[in-house]
């Protein structure tokens, strides 16, 4: 079961922002910048040439909405989307998922270190944090707030 499985399935604590029968969206818990969100199936498969297109569309048609709503809600000025598809593309959880990361402007050097600093993540987990975890809620929240508006 993969990382993912256990948070859509509520094992482990994530701070959701949106969820429908398709797909979900929480934050990354490793966020190369503020708000970046994860966009992630229900169904569970590494890659998207196994996840039906209406499905993969409806993954896209959420990434969208969530980027804007963290213009809205965050402020950010742009957003990068990233889906490396299979292991040979640098995907480190086998289950297909979709980066939002927001870009506020001026930020190039500090996005490419937080970049390095995540990847360093995944060998070397941070452990959970009260103080971290509120940050992410908020940061959950205001995309939320977006997405209702909207």
């Amino acid at each position: 079961m993969t990382i993912f499985e256990r948070i859509i399935a509520g094992e482990l604590p994530a701070s959701f922002v949106y969820r429908d029968a398709q797909c979900v969206a929480f934050m990354d818990i490793n966020p190369i910048t503020q708000g970046h969100t994860l966009v992630v199936p229900i169904q569970a498969v590494a890659t998207l040439d196994e996840l039906d297109p209406v499905v993969v569309q409806h993954l896209w048609g959420i990434g969208q909405r969530i980027a804007a709503a963290q213009r809205q809600g965050l402020g950010s000025r742009a957003q990068h989307f990233l889906l490396n598809d299979g292991r040979a593309a640098s995907q480190t959880v086998p289950h297909v998922h979709l980066h939002v990361i927001p870009r506020y402007g001026n930020d190039t050097v500090h996005t490419l270190t937080r970049l390095v600093w995540h990847i360093t993540t995944i060998v070397v987990p941070r452990r959970e944090t009260a103080a971290r975890r509120g940050r992410l809620e908020r940061q959950a929240a205001a995309i939320r707030g977006a997405l209702d508006a909207g």
